[in-house]
């Protein structure tokens, strides 16, 4: 029998933080290790334009993790409590950090991240997990070398595959805000022009059922895994064939728009969000510009998920 490995993908702004944190602290399903998407097989970064970004990530990582105590990464609060509610460090305590040193000396490969994921499967699993777990998030799906890997890992392990999803608007907007964080003062009274491109969810799920097998492939949309009457939560729990009782806190569900508040158990997601207030002129301008992917959703699914398509009045 293989081993369990989890992938998730879809991208960033959809509450892929507390699905990770639902899987993980709640109903022990997956363990992802020290980050819960490592990115070190992007060979040219999300999306194809940060070449750099892997090798910042994992090195930031190894200062942390391998090249200190772990008391002194723990020390590091911001960062350690932001990725220790991701990726939950206690179980990894006295997992041998060669594994983890062999995986990113040199460059990376798909054997040695074959064998990472193989050792921390085990480890992990004798702690009462059921299964690995890593993300593709942002990537390009039908790329060659992502298919490849893809290949590669199910002849390794036995694989599911979450795509998460949020109103193509919302999303949008909320990643448009966090980019623009460092640089917008929170007296702005317009917005600045919107040059992040949509996602068309329907494309990718395509492709990731082509890859995958539609079987072992579960969409997730994020406003009705949270907020509709269990239905969600029943299908996700089936389709990874263990309870899911328990979901972490989601500051987009309800949506509070520019009215949400920090909270240290999500502190990913308030980030920028209070800048700009997504109006209701806002949103049915943005959803006219970007209709076809709302049309394409509609055609694929039969209808629209729950509060996709109708805009939101803050108070």
């Amino acid at each position: 029998m293989k081993p369990k490995m989890l992938l998730f993908g879809g991208f960033g702004w959809a509450a892929s933080s507390p699905l990770i944190y639902t899987l993980q602290r709640n109903a022990k399903y997956a363990h992802f290790g020290y980050t819960k998407h490592f990115r070190i097989l992007y060979p040219e970064g999300v999306e194809g334009k940060v070449k750099e970004q892997p090798e910042k990530r994992i090195s930031y990582i190894y200062e942390k993790v391998c090249d200190g105590t772990w008391e002194n990464y723990k020390s590091d609060e911001q960062f350690s409590h932001r990725m220790n509610l991701s990726i939950d460090l206690e179980p990894l305590k006295d997992f041998p950090r060669k594994h983890f040193t062999d995986l990113i000396t040199g460059s990376p490969t798909i054997s040695k991240y074959l064998d990472y994921y193989h050792s921390l499967h085990d480890h992990v699993v004798s702690k009462g997990y059921k299964s690995v777990g890593d993300g593709f998030m942002g990537v390009k799906y039908n790329k060659s070398i992502f298919k490849e890997y893809f290949k590669i890992i199910k002849s390794e392990f036995d694989v599911k595959f979450l795509y998460i999803t949020r109103d193509p608007v919302r999303r949008l907007f909320s990643q448009y805000l966090a980019t623009m964080q460092g640089g917008i003062d929170k007296k702005l009274e317009k917005p600045l022009p919107l040059r992040i491109k949509p996602i068309n969810y329907v494309i990718d799920i395509k492709k990731v059922n082509e890859i995958f097998d539609e079987e072992n492939v579960h969409v997730i949309v994020m406003e009705e895994l949270w907020e509709d009457d269990g239905t969600a939560k029943k299908e996700l729990s089936e389709f990874l064939d263990h309870p899911i009782t328990e979901l972490w806190k989601n500051l987009y569900a309800p949506d509070r728009g520019h009215l949400v508040e920090f909270d240290k158990d999500v502190p990913c997601q308030e980030f920028g969000q209070d800048l700009l207030e997504l109006t209701p002129d806002t949103y049915n301008s943005l959803k006219k510009k970007y209709q076809e992917i709302y049309d394409d959703w509609e055609n694929y699914y039969g209808s629209l998920p729950l509060y996709w398509g109708q805009p939101i009045t803050y108070s």
